[in-house]
Parts: structure tokens; sequence; C-alpha cells
């Protein structure tokens, strides 16, 4: 059913945010997967999302992606509301294709690739820019390869993804994201899914978008990546923010018991 309810005044500083979310919750059947929570990304911030598995850290992310609608609260993208219009002083389910409009400026990349096995690691990268951008094939070409030799994939182009590494395919899957020229990205586990031996070549992409001034949210469990990369990193436990702060001080002085315990935890599987 629809959720119906009167807006919120905007926030003074949404000309200089790019992502905010207010008060955000969203339940799956009686489980309440996220409780009111307040989230804002400034323009070329990095902002670390970590948490134990079940927090509700890729829920967070895909609702402010609107991939999964939120229940209660609100989420902006460069000001414009997503998922939902004002109509008549209510908030009311917009169109599919009013949410796309708005989410045009989010580039996603996910812990699984899916890229198109039956095309290359260039056409992977220029479908979109062909279909939905309207660039001729040449032009496409062209962007595609840029951002190829952006992550360090110009050798690959010509090949399909059953010939690539898996640090290599999700080099492409950021190369697809990175073509729509997104204002900010969202990152949901991206290293997750790959081998140890592979993580390090995909978060040193990430690491040079983040030196260039890309605005993003990552979902991670890769604590030294946070604490090098992250302006802010967020802790989340149970579906709810517990600790938010800069790295250096979240990691070397955690206020609470939760965090403590969790950095304990991941301390103890990574002593050598």
């Amino acid at each position: 059913m629809p959720m119906v309810e009167t807006l919120s005044p905007p926030s003074l500083t949404r000309q200089k945010t790019m992502v905010e979310a207010q008060g955000i919750s969203k339940q799956f059947g009686n489980l309440e997967v996220l409780t009111t929570i307040d989230f804002r990304l400034a323009s070329s911030e990095v902002v670390c999302v970590i948490g134990p598995s079940g927090s509700g850290k890729s829920t967070l992310l895909r609702c402010l992606a609107f991939l999964e609608p939120y229940d209660h609260g609100s989420v902006y993208i460069d000001g414009q509301l997503l998922g939902y219009e004002d109509r008549g002083g209510k908030r009311v389910r917009t169109s599919e294709k009013r949410v796309d409009q708005v989410r045009a400026s989010v580039g996603m990349v996910f812990q699984h690739f899916n890229l198109w096995p039956h095309r290359t690691a260039l056409e992977n990268v220029t479908e979109a820019l062909r279909l939905v951008n309207g660039l001729s094939r040449r032009e496409a070409d062209v962007e595609g390869m840029a951002m190829l030799e952006q992550v360090g994939l110009a050798d690959r182009a010509g090949h399909f993804p059953e010939s690539l590494s898996g640090g290599q395919k999700q080099r492409v899957a950021i190369a697809r994201a990175l073509a729509m020229k997104p204002r900010v990205m969202f990152f949901d586990e991206p290293t997750s899914a790959l081998d140890p031996e592979l993580v390090g070549e995909v978060l040193d992409v990430m690491k040079k978008l983040a030196a260039d001034g890309m605005t993003m949210v990552i979902v991670t469990h890769e604590m030294g990546f946070a604490a090098k990369v992250a302006d802010r990193v967020i802790f989340m436990d149970q579906g709810r923010v517990v600790e938010s702060g800069p790295p250096t001080t979240l990691f070397r002085q955690p206020k609470s018991e939760r965090l403590q315990q969790f950095l304990n935890t991941w301390r103890e599987r990574h002593i050598d």
C-alpha cells in the first residue's frame, strides 16, 4: 500500500548535500531492518558503512537508491525527493520514470558483477550509453574505452566476461557505472565476492576515485580500506546507526561497547 504522509520542510543545507535521508525506516514483514536513520553525504565526501552481517548496511544503500522502497522518512538525491512526490501537500509514490530521472546521478556497483556474458567488456560498458543516452556506436566506443582505461582494463576491451578474473569483472562493472557520469557512486560490498588476492586491484580503483573527488557511499568489510579512504565511517548494528565519525576517531577511540566488540572481533580474525 503506498505510503502517504506530510512532506517535511527541506533542509537548509541541502544545496550543499548530494544525498540526504531523513528518518528512513524499512520493514520486511514483521522484521524492522532499518529504524529511523538520518544520513547526509556532502559533495566529494567518501562515507564507508561498516557493521556485522545483517545489520542493515546493504538495505540502507538500496533504500538510498530506491532499489528497495523505504516505508517511512524521506530520501533526497541532489535536493530531489526520491520515490515520492508532493500531491496537494501529501506524499505519494511517484512513477518509475520519475524515479529513474532522480536516480540518474547515482552509479551503483554491487557484490556480483551482473555483466552480460555474451557481450565484451567494452560492449558491457557502452550498452547504456547507446540505449539510454542515445550515443552512436562510435561515440559510445570512445567513451567506453576511456572508462576502461580509467580502471586499467583498456587491453581487455574485446574480452568476454568468462575470460576475465573476478577483479577484472568488478572493474568493468565500475567502468560501466562511471560511463553514465554519475555525481555519486554507491558500492555494496564490491570485494566480498572476490578471491583475497583480487581484492586489492578493485580497492585501488576506488582509492583513485576518492582521490579524484568522487562522492561515494561504500558498504564494506575492508576496515583497512575504510581507515585510509573514508572521510567518515558509519557503524551500524540491528538496523540503527550506533556511531559515526572520522575513521581515526571511530577505529582508535570507539565510544560504544558494541563497536568495541565489533572491532575486537575483526582484529582477532585478522591477526597474522
